[in-house]
């Protein structure tokens, strides 16, 4: 018997059903979804953070830059370092301006163009003098603490070319060096209209300032006056006007009313006679004439002694277009002009206003002393006396 065919079972039947595929559960993708959406902002967040920071370190810069071009400098270049970086931007500038106070030398031109004034002498003949190449030599100081020998007789003297003849030929005498200066300083003057300032007084020996502050000690002593009620020293010569006569008692000088007719003294307590009496214009107390010790403080003030004067140099001079050497020419177009300009040809005020505390002498608005253009033009710009400058260039 024929063997039938088997049947194939049906497909339903035969196959062994299939795994089917498992459907992503929807919380699965709500997860992936959140992990992206977190790192993408972490890449923004460090990106923006990036651009920011950027942006604050060009903002410093453009803060710094514009106070300071060394800080620019520093924060331009990322491979220098900051604490080494400033320095090196400061020290040009510090150089740069250490030089611009450098007074030129030997240049007419260059110190015109420094001082921002032009000469109107021709200054060929007379820039040697102005400007030595030794003038250090010519800057010291002559005073009680720095006294000249009564010996000392300064070298190369010769006749002031502006000195006035009328003043005794003794006093005519000046350095050289500081002749030559002082010829360019006048002839300047003179252009601008200040032509009769002549020289009164320069080199004056040791016996001849002996002489002069004995003169004016002696003439002090017996004309002047001493208001101790004001504790003032009253100089007749230069201030006459401070002192007046009153009518007090004659016994002691005190003030008197009027009695019954009778002249009662206050001060005695009793009927006084009377007799006009030196006073002090300001509070009407009498005078007296001053001691020696108070008579020698005054004249300090305006003479020195013998050893101590600037004038036995040979190296200052009184110049002015009075009379005599007062206070009348302080305030003079000629005294304010010769002041301001002074520098300019190597001279320098000796004894300025408000430095009587420094120098101990009162302002003398005609005394001149030689000491080189540099040196004079660092004194004036500095506003030292010769004195401030000499202990600053010693220390």
């Amino acid at each position: 018997m024929a063997t039938q065919p088997q049947k194939r079972p049906a497909s339903s039947q035969s196959r062994t059903p299939a795994k089917r595929k498992k459907k992503r559960s929807p919380q699965g993708f709500l997860y992936a979804a959140i992990t992206l959406i977190f790192v993408f902002m972490v890449l923004a967040t460090v990106l923006i953070c990036l651009l920011v920071g950027c942006n604050e370190q060009s903002t410093d810069e453009s803060y710094e830059e514009s106070f300071s071009e060394s800080s620019a400098a520093e924060s331009s270049t990322p491979e220098s370092k900051p604490d080494n970086s400033t320095p090196e931007q400061s020290e040009p500038e510090e150089s740069s301006k250490e030089e611009s106070v450098v007074i030129p030398v030997g240049s007419t031109e260059a110190y015109e163009k420094y001082i921002g004034v032009e000469y109107k002498v021709d200054m060929t003949d007379y820039e040697q003098y102005v400007c030595p190449e030794n003038e250090k030599e010519f800057v010291f100081v002559v005073n009680p603490k720095h006294p000249l020998a009564s010996d000392f007789v300064p070298e190369n003297l010769v006749k002031c070319t502006y000195f006035r003849e009328t003043q005794p030929s003794s006093w005519s005498k000046i350095n050289a060096t500081a002749n030559k200066a002082l010829e360019a300083f006048l002839k300047e003057a003179a252009y601008y209209g200040f032509d009769d300032i002549t020289v009164t007084s320069a080199y004056r020996s040791y016996n001849s300032q002996a002489s002069i502050y004995q003169r004016y000690f002696d003439n002090d002593i017996k004309q002047d006056y001493v208001c101790d009620t004001c504790a003032e020293y009253f100089d007749i010569s230069y201030f006459p006007e401070k002192v007046v006569k009153l009518e007090r008692c004659s016994a002691c000088k005190g003030a008197f009313t009027e009695l019954d007719g009778e002249k009662y003294c206050e001060s005695c307590m009793s009927v006084a006679d009377t007799a006009k009496v030196a006073c002090c214009a300001k509070c009407g107390s009498a005078v007296r004439r001053p001691t020696e010790a108070e008579t020698e403080k005054h004249v300090l003030t305006y003479s020195t002694k013998p050893g101590t004067s600037e004038h036995q140099s040979g190296l200052c001079c009184d110049m002015h277009n009075q009379a005599n050497s007062t206070s009348a020419f302080d305030n003079t177009p000629e005294a304010k002009w010769l002041a301001a300009n002074a520098h300019r040809f190597g001279f320098i005020l000796r004894y300025p206003p408000n430095t009587q505390h420094i120098t101990g002498i009162k302002h003398e608005s005609w005394h001149f002393r030689y000491v080189g253009r540099t040196a004079a033009t660092e004194m004036y710009e500095k506003g030292l006396t010769l004195d401030e400058y000499c202990a600053e260039t010693e220390e």
